[in-house]
């Protein structure tokens, strides 16, 4: 199974992705911002980043630059309840899907789902090989 690398500060957001993630058969890593996450993305094999757009410190649009500027082929599904022009740019950055929050738990699921098999069969997330 995946290691999903959750980013948010919203404490009840993290939770209910957390449930998401581990009742899909994940293992969840938890940062509540973009510097933390950087931390635990450079200290773990992550798979999958689920990263809020809004948070403090280094915000999740920072965060997805960071994140492929380090690492070209890291899986980012960027939420945000900020509206679609946010989450526009969080695809325009290099996130794979962006989710308006509140998030709807079957969507982020197929998300999931979709990543994790793309990256388990040698593919990206637009299902090129790697």
């Amino acid at each position: 199974m995946a290691n999903v690398l959750i980013v948010d500060d919203d404490e009840m957001d993290r939770l209910l992705e957390r449930t998401i993630v581990e009742n899909a058969g994940h293992t969840p890593f938890f940062a509540n911002d973009g510097e933390t996450a950087l931390r635990v993305y450079a200290e773990n094999e992550i798979d999958l980043v689920i990263t809020d757009l809004r948070m403090p410190n280094v915000d999740g649009l920072h965060l997805i630059r960071d994140l492929l500027a380090n690492d070209p082929s890291a899986a980012i599904i960027a939420v945000s309840g900020a509206g679609s022009e946010q989450l526009e740019e969080a695809e325009a950055y290099g996130a794979f899907a962006a989710l308006l929050k509140p998030v709807e738990p079957e969507k982020l699921m197929a998300l999931i789902q979709e990543a994790v098999k793309n990256l388990a069969t040698g593919k990206d997330l637009w299902g090129q090989a790697v």
